[in-house]
């Protein structure tokens, strides 16, 4: 281990990621989470996801808003004056670092009443910590940065009211901690041989490109799945589509599997 710089983990195992950290100021890690492989399979591993953080990078210091749109009439704004951003690219490129893949997601992560509006999820929208896809609209009204109503008596409404309710930490349980972008293409085109529910859950990874997950307190991530979202007047999401600054370029279209107009 001493002489390694770089170490790619195939184990997904606790004790031997324990022990990798032991060592992280002097390599290089990459966890490659293999237990399923048809996701591993689909994903387009290039520079694409590692280019879209910069352009993200720059978007997020030089604008004044985010905003989340969608068909069905969600409208979610929040202020960018003083948020932190990180990126999770899974490409491990200095020493100390450690990446996962899958992976390509871009946080933004919100101070205390930065973000107004409202979240209307749709069905096949997803509730990751419940492992649900959703199959009733449900909508959230947000003001100040907290999530101050659920309105609607569906299963999926109440499922959401039951994890904030059990939430440990009663002050930030209904506070919206950030926003996440999926930035890694995928070949969705190739998933005709999945089983039905497989093939569900593998469209709804949130890591995804064109996904937007909204983290409300510590026990809930809302997935919505063609969102439109916007930094100002940009727009870098169209109903869950890559667009503008954001989209891949002819190399990575063709390892996608989609087609060059």
């Amino acid at each position: 281990m001493a002489r390694s710089e770089f170490v790619i983990d195939l184990t997904e195992n606790q004790l031997v990621s324990s022990l990798l950290d032991e060592y992280l100021s002097d390599i290089r890690v990459l966890a490659l989470k293999c237990s399923n492989t048809n996701e591993l399979k689909r994903l387009v591993i290039s520079s694409g996801v590692a280019r879209r953080v910069q352009v993200l990078e720059r978007l997020t210091s030089s604008s004044r808003e985010i905003k989340i749109l969608t068909d069905e009439g969600s409208s979610l704004s929040g202020k960018l004056s003083s948020v932190h951003y990180y990126a999770q690219t899974g490409i491990a490129s200095q020493i100390g670092q450690r990446e996962e893949w899958p992976s390509g997601i871009f946080h933004i992560i919100f101070d205390e009443q930065q973000i107004n509006g409202k979240l209307l999820v749709r069905a096949g929208d997803v509730f990751i910590e419940a492992n649900r896809i959703l199959s009733d609209p449900v909508q959230l009204e947000i003001e100040n940065g907290n999530l101050v109503e659920i309105l609607g008596d569906s299963a999926d409404a109440n499922l959401m009211r039951t994890y904030l309710l059990n939430e440990t930490d009663i002050d930030l349980a209904y506070q919206i901690n950030g926003i996440s972008l999926g930035l890694a293409l995928t070949r969705d085109h190739r998933r005709g041989d999945l089983p039905n529910q497989e093939s569900l859950q593998f469209s709804h990874k949130k890591y995804h490109a064109g996904k937007s997950s909204i983290h409300i307190g510590n026990s809930m991530t809302l997935t919505f799945t063609k969102p439109t979202v916007c930094f100002d007047d940009q727009i870098i999401f169209k109903s869950g589509e890559l667009t503008g600054v954001l989209q891949p370029d002819p190399y990575e279209r063709t390892a996608a599997g989609i087609n060059i107009l």
